[in-house]
């Protein structure tokens, strides 16, 4: 017997790993009827497990809807955090706003405020509907914060305000969510040429107007883009992530960002993709997942949902999973991408996101504080007034 005591041990370390979930708190399946990967989820589901998370964990979640598509669906945050933090978020937002005007305080009084208040991290699924893996990795980060009680999650939530828009393109995503009704089967095809896996014109990446919302955060042209960039600047979160996907022959894009990077950004810009570049690393690591950094996606133009938020304060990033495609698909490797395996990856970098932030929170808020201090002052002396 004695031979299997290291196996016992380690099976029971695993299994003491493994965090413990509120029972109030209904998972995904027990709302939506399936699990997720197994089939795509439409606005309306989404609705209907935000609903039931919103009753179940009244503790840690605020449910805000911001505005409306041009074909009527809504668009909600989901405000997650500690019962105290919830309890003052005005409070923190007040805090946030009097960092990102030092005009209104001193540097001692800065110091107060990154010292006991939480860091504000906002994280974007689904701007383009048809990179469709993160609204339901959107639900699963959700339902991971609100039904956790491990002391990592409850430590998250004491230290970070999270505000998550599980999908800011609801008319897009609807589109795609409709074609893949109407082409797939009762069993997904693993075929690239399978109708699934290849969209109609005009596919479901833009909104009701064709327009991409991802080039639309400097101009606002579109009517979602004007309700989140309104409801951003009440908030005005120090981390933002965009989530998309890109080839389904690709593995996962996490910063650093590749060159050209704005000039206008400061360099702790580059320093925090860092930072965030090797907590994501770490956790893909322990995975066994591959990645890459630091080519394709830049941090030049400034329509972005990466380079606004960081030319306006934040450390913007965008994270990009191999996808594009239906259930299950064969890549070029023979290996076999799933829903399931999108979702898993931008779970993994959600979580480890915020733990980075949480680990770091005083040293973000004050680069928050910083970012705004120069540039008052560059303002003050240099070209541009």
């Amino acid at each position: 017997m004695t031979r299997f005591m290291p196996l016992l041990f380690l099976i029971c370390c695993r299994l003491a790993a493994q965090p413990a979930f509120n029972p109030s708190v209904p998972p995904p399946k027990q709302i939506l009827g399936y699990e997720l990967g197994n089939r795509f989820s439409s606005h309306n589901r989404l609705e209907q497990y935000l609903s039931a998370v919103r009753d179940a964990a009244q503790d840690r979640v605020r449910f805000v809807p911001y505005g409306e598509t041009y074909e009527g669906r809504k668009l909600y945050l989901a405000i997650l955090s500690s019962p105290e933090n919830l309890s003052r978020l005005d409070e923190i937002k007040s805090h946030v706003h009097k960092l990102a005007d030092p005009r209104t305080i001193t540097d001692s009084e800065a110091e107060q405020i990154i010292k006991n208040s939480p860091a504000v991290v906002w994280l974007s699924y689904g701007v383009h509907g048809n990179e469709a893996s993160s609204p339901e990795a959107a639900l699963s980060v959700l339902y991971q914060l609100a039904a956790r009680t491990d002391n990592e999650t409850t430590s998250l939530l004491k230290n970070l305000v999270i505000i998550i828009d599980p999908l800011l393109n609801p008319d897009g995503h609807e589109r795609y969510v409709n074609f893949q009704t109407v082409h797939s089967g009762t069993k997904p095809v693993e075929d690239k040429n399978a109708d699934e896996h290849n969209e109609d014109w005009p596919s479901g990446r833009t909104n009701h107007y064709f327009f991409d919302l991802n080039r639309d955060w400097t101009w606002l042209t579109q009517k979602e883009s004007q309700a989140r960039i309104r409801t951003y600047q009440e908030w005005k979160p120090q981390v933002h992530v965009d989530f998309h996907e890109m080839s389904y022959n690709s593995s996962y894009f996490f910063f650093p960002a590749a060159k050209p990077i704005n000039t206008n950004l400061p360099k702790s810009v580059i320093e925090w993709g860092q930072i965030y570049g090797k907590a994501n690393a770490a956790a893909f690591d322990t995975m066994g997942w591959s990645y890459y950094s630091r080519e394709s996606f830049d941090l030049l133009y400034p329509g972005y949902g990466d380079s606004w938020p960081s030319l306006s304060g934040a450390i913007g990033m965008t994270y990009e999973q191999a996808g594009g495609v239906g259930i299950r698909v064969k890549r070029a490797d023979e290996n076999i991408l799933t829903l399931k395996d999108r979702i898993d990856r931008h779970t993994a970098t959600s979580w480890a996101t915020l733990k980075a932030t949480e680990l770091n929170r005083e040293k973000r808020l004050r680069d928050f504080y910083s970012f705004f201090k120069e540039a008052i002052n560059e303002g003050k002396s240099g070209p541009v007034r």
